[in-house]
């Protein structure tokens, strides 16, 4: 299964089949332009997302056989995906977004509840943290892992994470042999009724050197920077830790329309 990035969190995975057909899943699509949508709340007034799509948004939807999504939050499903892609679009969600999906009209869901298979790939999901301490109470709901596993190859999405006994114990059962990692330090930074300012929402750059730590045999992909207002940690920050640390074999800091593979071919 290769890793595309194609911006922040959205990410094109290419799953080859025995037979060579490729399986496309587009992850967490935001497909707005540039600047068009509202800045998250609690943070700087900048409109997201704040870099351009390298792709053509109808292109991408028409190239994939089904979506997943992490979460319902806009940052991971905007309205312009909302707009674009059709009511029958196959969507892999957890099970706390299937109500507001259907709501908009989504009608081909799979929701994953623990584990189920499709195509040749088994999807697992698994309960993350989205802050520590989270509950899952609204205004943030549930935040889930995902394992997709086919017969030669491995990936993980963090989702939106923080490094807790929930996700070490997810990556260690696991064992993927790729793990895109939702990073960008997201936080608020002004006072508000949801959260501190300042309590991080995704993985920070020690947690990525802890992840590879663990698991060294991983690459982990260090994606979700950049694009969305909320997010002070930039790949440019992160690729200078990752020198630093010595981490540059284990951690991969790609750009956008960059594609990791597994083996060369």
């Amino acid at each position: 299964m290769d890793v595309e990035l194609v911006r922040s969190a959205t990410v094109l995975i290419h799953a080859e089949r025995g037979d060579r057909e490729t399986i496309r899943i587009l992850v967490d699509p935001i497909l707005a332009d540039q600047a068009t949508q509202p800045p998250i709340d609690y943070s700087n007034g900048i409109k997201i997302p704040m870099i351009r799509l390298p792709v053509d948004k109808r292109e991408l939807i028409a190239g994939a056989d089904a979506v997943l999504i992490t979460h319902y939050h806009p940052d991971h499903f905007d309205l312009e995906a909302e707009r674009l892609l059709p009511k029958n679009t196959l969507i892999f969600c957890q099970p706390y977004d299937e109500k507001a999906l259907r709501e908009k009209g989504f009608s081909n869901l799979r929701v994953v509840n623990d584990v189920l298979r499709w195509e040749g790939i088994t999807i697992a999901r698994f309960l993350a943290s989205h802050y520590r301490g989270a509950t899952g109470a609204p205004p943030f709901g549930e935040s889930s892992s995902y394992f997709l596993q086919t017969k030669n190859d491995s990936v993980f999405f963090t989702g939106d994470a923080v490094l807790d006994e929930r996700l070490r114990d997810s990556l260690t059962s696991t064992r993927p042999k790729k793990i895109v990692a939702n990073a960008g330090e997201c936080q608020f930074t002004k006072e508000n009724p949801v959260l501190a300012p300042g309590v991080t929402m995704t993985l920070t750059a020690p947690e990525l050197k802890e992840i590879a730590r663990i698991l060294p045999e991983s690459k982990v992909i260090a994606v979700h920077m950049d694009a969305i207002n909320h997010c002070p940690l930039t790949k440019r920050e992160l690729r200078k830790y990752v020198e630093r640390e010595n981490l540059t074999k284990n951690v991969l800091v790609p750009d956008e329309g960059e594609r990791e593979t597994t083996a060369p071919r």
